[in-house]
């Protein structure tokens, strides 16, 4: 029978009419965004209005799983894994200069971690599209030496059309500052540009370093990478309020009814019921209670010729379920595109298409497309601004940690293959653990020595004919104390790797 049904019976026990269950079918809605609350602000001001309201870019990461589990991992792997003061061979390139030891204890003895400062810097670029780090100055002197670094929530932040001066709006006060290296003053209050050191240093604003996640749209901002996206998470939103208005409302949809014919439905009560719904409803309520007894309905048909038809159709609940299912899927995997983001890293599990994981592959492209660049941008700045420009050194760099992408277990079995066909030697497998593990090479035949099945295939030659068969024996014991060292590394690197594991899923 085609056509739509007279009504729907749900596992509720309820009749519900088709076209009561077709108000709660996702409709298109408006994908704009709330207004900026800093509307009026922008003329008066003199300030440029951002593509989109960065207050409610930030919100986003409030209402989608997927969105906020990436911006969070990006900022974690790009700014929150550590950092440290590299040499680049200058005369003061020695951890004992006292350029080195000013370095370290600056970005060493901040209010907050420096990782910290920059995961949540690095957050606001995820979730809005830039960023705002202040810097703050020896004796607030335009030309001193940096004492402070803090993150500025970029949302309370505008840019002004100069693009030299910036406004923070929070709780209805308003506080100015200048771009790093803008070789005016500016004062904090009225955002008035004076010639350089001629204000108070008490009224000079500080300095802040900018970081756009470009798009052709701006000179001032960026976007963020969820942007395209932005239907995905919407639709998202409205899978979810389906599921839960409906179901809240009516339950599970069980049986179609479809009636066809010339037939009277009855009187229509107080809450829009027929007198028809409501013995299909207390039918099947008496067949939730009696599973085994015998429904019958009766259609009211009298003095009309034409034959009425009744017919109960199963609904397949699991095909609707499933197709919310592959709906949800669709928009997580817009999502984590968007973003760029190995589905594996957020807690999503993948298979490749011969049942393999792509983990591996995914994350060496995930660090080098998405995480490398951003770090670069952040090393750049630091370095550009604080380094070298505020410290006056260029002897040293500030690097930021990368993320470990390799492959622990695999490299394992490579190097014991190799060890097992004579491939290479125990020094050699030393030589390659020997940062992980924390292991020194040793100075002996034996551990320079090639062997298959256990026994050194490239040393005993070579003792016979020295004379110094003694040796062998010797070396053979070296061999398997130290084997046995690296097999307890090796061991213990597994372990390590197993508990990670476990305290993360828990």
């Amino acid at each position: 029978m085609t056509g739509k049904p007279f009504a729907v019976v749900t596992s509720a026990g309820k009749a519900v009419r088709y076209d009561i269950l077709e108000q709660y079918a996702v409709k298109e809605e408006s994908k704009q965004l709330p207004p900026d609350r800093f509307i009026e602000k922008y003329g008066e001001m003199g300030l440029v209005q951002p593509l989109y309201n960065p207050e409610a870019l930030a919100k986003l990461i409030e209402i989608n799983t997927y969105h906020y589990r990436c911006c969070k991992t990006k900022a974690r792997d790009t700014a929150g894994l550590g950092w440290s003061i590299k040499p680049l061979g200058g005369k003061n390139s020695s951890t004992d200069s006292p350029v080195y030891k000013e370095l370290d204890s600056f970005f060493s003895e901040l209010p907050e971690t420096c990782s910290q400062i920059l995961d949540k810097l690095m957050l606001d670029y995820e979730a809005v599209g830039y960023a705002a780090l202040e810097m703050v100055r020896e004796n607030d002197d335009p030309e001193g030496k940096p004492v402070l670094l803090a993150h500025v929530p970029v949302h309370t932040l505008r840019i002004h059309v100069d693009s030299k001066r910036f406004v923070q709006i929070r709780n209805g006060k308003k506080r100015w500052f200048k771009r790093v290296e803008y070789p005016y003053d500016v004062h904090k209050d009225t955002g008035v540009i004076s010639p350089l050191k001629s204000l108070q240093a008490e009224d000079r604003a500080s300095e802040i370093i900018w970081f756009v996640n470009y798009t052709p749209r701006s000179d001032y901002y960026g976007l963020p990478d969820i942007i395209p996206a932005l239907g995905a998470i919407w639709g998202d939103i409205a899978r979810r309020d389906y599921n839960i208005a409906f179901f809240d409302n009516y339950g599970v949809p069980a049986y179609a009814i479809f009636v066809s014919g010339n037939f009277d439905p009855g009187e229509v009560d107080e809450e829009g019921r027929t007198e028809m719904e409501k013995m299909i409803e207390e039918h099947f309520a008496e067949l939730a209670k009696n599973p085994h007894s015998t429904l019958i309905l009766s259609i009211p048909t009298e003095g009309r010729e034409e034959e009425v038809k009744i017919e109960f159709k199963a609904l397949s609940t699991e095909v609707k379920e499933a197709s919310f299912r592959l709906y949800r899927n669709d928009n997580r995997d817009e999502i984590l595109s968007a973003h760029g983001m190995p589905p594996y890293r957020i807690g999503v599990n993948e298979t490749g298409s011969l049942g393999g994981s792509t983990a591996v592959e995914s994350t060496e492209i995930y660090k080098m497309s998405v995480i490398e660049p951003r770090q670069e941008m952040l090393e750049a700045a630091i370095n550009r601004y604080i380094v070298w420009g505020a410290f006056k050194t260029d002897d040293w760099e500030f690097k930021l940690a990368e993320i470990d992408t390799t492959d622990e277990k695999l490299d394992l079995e490579i190097i014991a293959s190799l060890f097992e066909k004579g491939a290479i030697t125990p020094n050699q497998i030393i030589r390659h653990f020997k940062d992980r593990f924390g292991l020194e090479e040793v100075d002996h035949p034996a551990m320079n020595a090639h062997y298959v099945n256990g026994r050194a295939i490239d040393i005993e030659e070579e003792l016979i004919l020295s004379g110094e068969e003694g040796l062998l024996d010797e070396a053979e014991e070296v061999f398997q104390k130290y084997q046995s060292e690296t097999e307890q590394a090796l061991l213990s690197l597994n372990q390590r790797l197993i508990e990670i594991a476990e305290k993360s899923l828990k």
